[in-house]
């Protein structure tokens, strides 16, 4: 059966299934992706963005642009460039930034980040191919650029990106941090506290991660609640989505093993996805659970 046919005949295989989501940003629209599969969403932010302001660090980075200090900027994501752009708005025109930026190499990490920059003008030099990991921007970038005494901007996105950070490093490469905006918990925790409650109750059969942030917040936040050891338990019977490798080496980082993850990394294909997989999943982590062996 080809994957299109298989996705139609599976269409429908969430119908009357619960299904947790952590996204801020996209919350409705995947939301309204799981309703079309019969699912019941429960969405439970958990982060939302803080912009910075204009720091020492965006001022530092400003000018070794204008000194041609800088060999290569890497573009994490589309969010992040734009707010990039706004931020140094009054000390950098729209215009002088995107002539400083034709002028060296650009890397972008995946589609978002290249349709930033190009809305800014700028063609990027590099694109990572799919699944678009820190990884693969990395071999592209190096397979371009010789890194050792290079000095490389790094757009960072809700937090410091440190294992690209090492690995840049280990290269040889002199890495310039661009912060522009970081990640918060909402103001309003409660559709997140009472997520955590329904999983801890076993009344959820599956969570989609579509950032690796998303788990990290959810454990701190089941901690300082006394809940953690009550979730990790609930989630030995729930199915795990895992939205690509970025996210799920995040995970794993918190000891958390996605069960699936789709092909393109994309919420749609990770809803088709959680279609496909979810009842070979349930009944093995439930016949396990539940059966004792």
């Amino acid at each position: 059966m080809s994957g299109h046919a298989s996705a139609m005949a599976n269409e429908r295989s969430l119908t009357g299934k619960r299904v947790a989501v952590f996204e801020t940003r996209f919350g409705t629209e995947l939301a309204n992706l799981l309703r079309k599969q019969g699912a019941e969403p429960l969405v439970g932010p958990t982060m939302v963005e803080a912009t910075l302001t204009l720091g020492p660090e965006l001022e530092t980075f400003v000018a070794a642009l204008r000194a041609g200090e800088v060999a290569a900027l890497m573009v994490l994501t589309g969010v992040g460039n734009r707010k990039l752009a706004a931020l140094l708005e009054p000390i950098m025109p729209r215009e002088e930034l995107r002539d400083r930026l034709t002028g060296i190499v650009v890397a972008a990490r995946g589609p978002k980040a290249v349709q930033a920059l190009r809305e800014l003008g700028v063609k990027p030099s590099v694109v990572a191919p799919e699944p678009h990991t820190w990884e693969d921007l990395l071999g592209a970038l190096a397979g371009h650029l010789p890194l050792a005494g290079a000095q490389v901007a790094l757009q960072q996105y809700g937090v410091p990106h440190e294992r690209l950070t090492r690995a840049l490093e280990q290269h040889g490469a002199r890495v310039m941090q661009v912060p522009v905006y970081r990640w918060r918990l909402p103001d309003d925790t409660g559709p997140l506290l009472q997520v955590i409650t329904e999983i801890c109750e076993n009344r959820v059969d599956a969570i989609l991660f579509t950032s690796g942030p998303q788990a990290g917040v959810l454990i701190d936040v089941a901690k300082q609640r006394g809940l953690e050891s009550a979730l990790r338990g609930a989630l030995s019977r729930v199915a795990i989505g895992s939205i690509g490798p970025t996210c799920s080496e995040a995970l794993g980082e918190l000891a958390l093993t996605p069960d699936f993850e789709p092909e393109h990394s994309k919420m749609g294909h990770l809803v088709l996805e959680a279609g496909r997989r979810l009842p070979e999943v349930l009944a093995r982590k439930r016949g396990f659970v539940e059966g004792g062996s």
